[in-house]
């Protein structure tokens, strides 16, 4: 007599099981990788990375195609943030404000390789160089750096940091805009930065930034770590970074709010300065800040930066130069949790199609309820 009344209870619950089960996906952060992979097969790219961190603790990595899970990968101008921070710990110690000048910060840099032809240089600030404001414009010219570049090449290897060499080419640009007058992004800046690191610290750049601000934080450099690209060292303070996605993944927990002011976060004054949109807008609420852009937020804020670098020139000094990858990495700060995208090749996305992958992403972060 029970039959009739368990078996639309059984019907019911064959019905559920399937939903139920794929709510209970949907709350893991594996959809978070269904994310990404949708957006790499809709975006044409078979070859890629991703990691996680909650917390500041890897909690999911994936790849795809070439790429080997923990590898150091390339990572273009998510580099600036490497810069930026490390700038941070200086002017957090004393050595640096971000209103010094560069006739101060340069000081030895100009008395060695010759003041600027535009003496307007002399007054840009630690602060216009951070947010792109020094004056320069890629629309006017062309990057002062990558430029360059090409005819360099041909003639010197990519393989050592040339932070000397680069400047040279900076200092005997004209600037198109008046420095403070408005958001121009370029490599120039970075490099600039780089410069006054070596200055201030009295150390090569590459050496001061691992060991003051990333060893702290547990990554550590090596042939599988966090080091400058052995084939691409010359990108140095402005895209030369490599090191594998956790670790970046790490290394993006220097922007969290409440970390102690010690060699490997942004101490109080800094962050001030980096959450404050004074000065540093971009448009749509967000501005640019510690070499990412920032959106403040009840949270602690949003960060975000995209990279890419393709590159392809034969007969150069270290033979057929070929290669084409991007990145992207994102921390939102009301959930603690990071994401780092490495992708190739490189496709000179759209805006359009890179708000589709940030979109992507942090819709299934704030779907996760059961982190790892």
């Amino acid at each position: 007599m029970r039959f009739p009344v368990l078996l639309p209870v059984l019907i019911l619950a064959l019905i559920l099981a399937p939903v139920l089960a794929q709510s209970a996906r949907a709350e893991t952060v594996a959809g978070i990788e269904t994310a990404w992979r949708a957006w790499m097969t809709k975006s044409g790219r078979t070859t890629g990375g991703l990691a996680v961190t909650h917390g500041g603790r890897l909690v999911h990595e994936a790849t795809m195609g070439r790429a080997t899970p923990g590898a150091a990968v390339p990572l273009a101008s998510l580099s600036k943030a490497v810069t930026g921070v490390c700038v941070a710990g200086l002017i957090d110690r004393g050595r640096l404000a971000f209103d010094t000048p560069m006739s101060q910060a340069l000081a030895r840099t100009f008395a060695r390789l010759g003041a600027p032809l535009d003496p307007r240089m002399q007054g840009v600030t630690i602060g216009q160089l951070l947010v792109h404001r020094a004056g320069f414009d890629r629309a006017d010219g062309g990057d002062p750096v990558t430029g360059p570049l090409g005819t360099y090449l041909l003639r010197a290897t990519a393989t050592r940091p040339s932070i000397d060499e680069q400047m040279k080419w900076v200092l005997r640009r004209r600037l198109p805009l008046a420095p403070g007058e408005r958001y121009a992004y370029t490599n120039a800046t970075y490099l600039m930065l780089g410069a006054v690191v070596e200055e201030a610290s009295g150390q090569d750049y590459e050496s001061y930034c691992r060991n003051t601000m990333l060893a702290p934080l547990g990554i550590h450099g090596g042939v599988r770590g966090a080091a400058l690209d052995p084939a691409w060292r010359i990108l140095a303070s402005y895209g030369g970074w490599r090191m594998p996605l956790a670790d970046y993944g790490r290394f993006y927990q220097a922007f969290a709010a409440g970390n102690p002011a010690n060699n490997s976060a942004i101490g109080p004054a800094a962050r001030r300065w980096m959450m404050s949109p004074e000065g540093k807008q971009v448009g749509g609420g967000a501005h640019y800040g510690l070499g990412t852009m920032v959106r403040p937020t009840p949270g602690g804020g949003n960060f975000w930066h995209w990279g890419s670098w393709t590159f392809t020139l034969d007969n150069a000094f270290d033979g057929h130069l070929n290669i084409s990858y991007a990145t992207f990495a994102v921390r939102l700060s009301a959930l603690d949790v990071n994401m780092v995208v490495y992708m190739a090749p490189s496709r000179g996305d759209a805006d359009a199609t890179r708000n589709e992958l940030d979109n992507a992403l942090g819709a299934a972060a704030r779907k996760v309820t059961r982190w790892p």
